[in-house]
């Protein structure tokens, strides 16, 4: 079955996440990274930041806690999610993200593509979020590349 080439371009709802510093602390263990500045404020402002910062993959976690992840998408624009693979994930900074940051996303779809390999049909959806802060401000913006078999 073949994904609604329609949504292209569309936009999805956008969803809240508030930021704390468990989130982070959850994330940089999960990485194995022991940076003091995703865990001690003293130690994040010696290295001249304003306090604990997230890690760079963090908007994972938003995307996976404030919306459920990709796979609501693609099942609404018809695609078996049994069949999706994670192709890849990049994130453009604009600026911080910090505890106590209440961070809105966006997500729309910014193309599908049909493409065939030796094991048959692949779709794949590039999908962007922008993350905005409560004051506004854009503090990245999230591709993430999606393939169904």
């Amino acid at each position: 079955m073949a994904l609604d080439k329609s949504f292209v371009g569309k936009g999805f709802a956008p969803f809240t996440f508030e930021v704390d510093k468990s989130k982070i602390r959850e994330l940089a263990q999960a990485l194995g990274d022991d940076n003091p500045t995703f865990f001690d404020d003293a130690a994040a402002q010696a290295e001249g930041l304003p306090g604990i910062v997230a890690p760079p993959t963090f908007p994972s976690v938003l995307k996976m806690w404030g919306e459920g992840g990709s796979s609501p998408h693609i099942k609404t624009m018809g695609g078996n999610v049994l069949r999706l693979l994670h192709g890849s994930e990049e994130y453009e900074y604009y600026t911080l993200i910090r505890p106590g940051d209440v961070i809105t996303g966006q997500t729309r779809v910014v193309s599908i593509e049909e493409k065939e390999s030796r094991s048959g049909s692949l779709e794949i959806v590039v999908l962007q979020t922008d993350y905005h802060n409560q004051h506004g401000e854009q503090v990245v913006t999230a591709r993430t590349t999606i393939i169904l078999r």
